[in-house]
């Protein structure tokens, strides 16, 4: 049976509130560097695999509203990337009721010109479109652990000794 080589993380150095992964299994942990497309990565594998993380719907909110040419850029640098993801850590309830339930102050939802089923189109487009996965994990502990499992399965696909 093959054997799987270690794997290291890499967390994009302007990745704010998002994962530490440690020393655990074939994982020898991570580094904080930059990387050109996305927020995630595996050392030596940057070209394969891609991870995007979204911390609430309030953060793709502006990325599709105020940020979106930024994002639309990242978006299309992520088409060069094989195993590309963009990890929600929110329900899929969360986004079609936004911005109610959110942290969103009550006086200013009247002036937001963004809605949840926006947002849905968006991504929905992303992933038709783009062929980008979109994984709504429900919250950031969900999140992790799909991203670790993500990270395990492409170590596995393309390093095998």
């Amino acid at each position: 049976m093959a054997k799987n080589k270690s794997f290291k993380v890499i967390k994009d150095t302007r990745e704010q509130e998002g994962y530490y992964f440690s020393e655990y299994g074939t994982c020898l942990g991570m580094v904080e560097r930059k990387l050109d497309t996305g927020d995630y990565s595996i050392e030596g594998l940057e070209d394969l695999i891609c991870i995007e993380r979204k911390g609430c719907a309030e953060e793709l909110a502006q990325n599709l509203g105020q940020k979106k040419h930024a994002f639309l850029n990242e978006i299309e640098r992520m088409k060069e990337i094989p195993h590309r993801f963009i990890v929600l850590e929110f329900s899929l309830e969360d986004l079609v009721e936004f911005p109610e339930n959110s942290r969103i102050p009550e006086s200013q939802k009247k002036k937001l010109r963004i809605s949840g089923k926006y947002m849905l189109k968006c991504l929905m487009e992303f992933q038709i479109r783009d062929n980008i996965h979109v994984v709504f994990a429900g919250n950031k502990y969900n999140a992790f652990l799909l991203v670790s499992s993500i990270f395990k399965r492409i170590n596995e696909m393309y390093n095998n000794e």
